[in-house]
């Protein structure tokens, strides 16, 4: 049984490579036919993107409703298992073919895509933005670009929570090593991320109210704070600046989903914190090669036309999820229209323009009840004064997600 290609451009995130890296990956993919009964589970397929081509199935999750889905369904484009949720199975409820893609083969294309620059050659640079560009790209294929790493206990806990075994106690046992994020854990149960009725004041049980993916999502959230560093004296304004924006993103980004239930909350905080990530290897470069970038102007063109593609890289270092991508790649166009569902990408664009807004940097904005992102949010409800009782309404949820992140 032979993967019909016509699907290629319709496959998340298959459909993101180019067109003979999407022609290579499929012949390299693997057709499964399951019968009535049959099962699989995300912890034994976590090499693999899965999608169902043909029949329906029912997707099973811990402390989540079984979800039905048929072959023809929006959502089947989609991978069946996401990524870091071990604990999936799917159940096939009647004759189901199902597609197989290595995800590490679609990571050395993805790779291959960005050192290349392709998309990025067509961007108009000076000559100074132009060398720094070719010296980063020169740095990543030698193997020389510094890519932050991910902190140590982000690390821990993502390895812990790989086993379908670790326990709440487990991964409080990994924590309690950092007691500033213990106590930072404690207070997203006590505060705004959680808003249990009873205090706690145990590190165990307030992963187990905030729930294992939530708790992983928040330590490596806390943990990059540590990354926003550096010994330059002309980049250290930067490094603050950059990380201010990040948390104001994120709390935008963590409140929109809460309030509106679309998207996971947790999550949307996590990536409002990474859409620049980019920028951090981009000013380690500067501070470590001694480079003068006097030019302000000069510094936010540089910035501009590389977070995008190095960003990309340190999501792929990090082995964090594929949406993220698009996060770091597109979290300022506007008009980006993707088929379905919002999308994380979107949320962020819609933090973006709300950032903007409030802070009154309206040049280029468009309005926001024009956007296709914010139209996803809200069918049906688009015009400007919806629009503003939306962002007043999220008002109090953003000061306080701001203040647990700047602790």
């Amino acid at each position: 049984m032979q993967f019909d290609n016509t699907l290629l451009k319709y496959l998340v995130p298959i459909k993101q490579l180019q067109s003979e890296h999407r022609i290579q990956i499929a012949e390299q993919s693997q057709m499964i036919e399951l019968r009535t009964g049959d099962e699989l589970s995300a912890n034994e397929e976590h090499r693999w993107f899965i999608y169902l081509l043909k029949g329906k199935l029912d997707l099973l999750g811990i402390d989540k409703p079984p979800v039905l889905l048929n072959a023809s369904d929006e959502r089947a484009y989609h991978p069946l298992f996401n990524d870091g949720e071990r604990n999936t199975r799917l159940v096939a409820q009647a004759g189901c073919v199902i597609a197989r893609f290595e995800k590490q083969l679609f990571n050395t294309f993805v790779d291959q895509e960005l050192i290349t620059g392709e998309e990025l050659e067509t961007v108009e640079m000076n000559e100074v933005e132009g060398n720094l560009f070719n010296e980063i790209m020169h740095a990543f294929n030698m193997g020389n670009l510094k890519l932050p790493s991910l902190p140590d206990i982000a690390v821990k806990v993502k390895k812990a929570l790989n086993s379908q075994s670790t326990s709440a106690e487990d991964v409080a046992r990994i924590v309690s090593a950092d007691p500033a994020m213990v106590t930072r854990l404690i207070n997203a149960a006590n505060g705004p991320l959680s808003r249990g009725v009873d205090p706690i004041n145990s590190i165990q049980s307030a992963i187990v109210r905030l729930g294992m993916q939530t708790s992983k999502e928040l330590v490596t959230g806390f943990a990059i704070k540590q990354l926003f560093n550096t010994k330059s004296k002309m980049l250290n304004q930067r490094m603050h600046e950059l990380y201010d924006h990040s948390v104001d993103i994120a709390s935008i980004s963590f409140a929109l989903s809460k309030q509106s239930g679309k998207l996971s909350p947790d999550h949307m905080l996590l990536a409002g914190l990474l859409h620049e990530i980019g920028v951090i290897p981009i000013l380690s470069y500067i501070e470590d090669t001694g480079l003068v970038v006097t030019d302000e102007a000069e510094l936010n063109n540089i910035i501009m036309h590389l977070r995008g593609a190095v960003g990309s890289m340190v999501i792929r270092h990090w082995d964090l999820s594929n949406d993220l991508f698009a996060v770091v790649e597109e979290f300022e166009n506007w008009q980006r229209e993707e088929t379905g569902e919002i999308d994380t990408c979107d949320m962020i664009i819609i933090a973006q323009i709300y950032h903007r807004l409030k802070h009154h940097q309206l040049a280029g904005l468009p309005k926001i009840n024009e956007v296709p992102a914010f139209k996803k949010l809200y069918p049906g409800n688009q015009d400007a004064d919806f629009a503003q009782n939306v962002f007043q309404q999220a008002h109090e949820e953003i000061a306080s997600v701001m203040q647990l992140l700047k602790m």
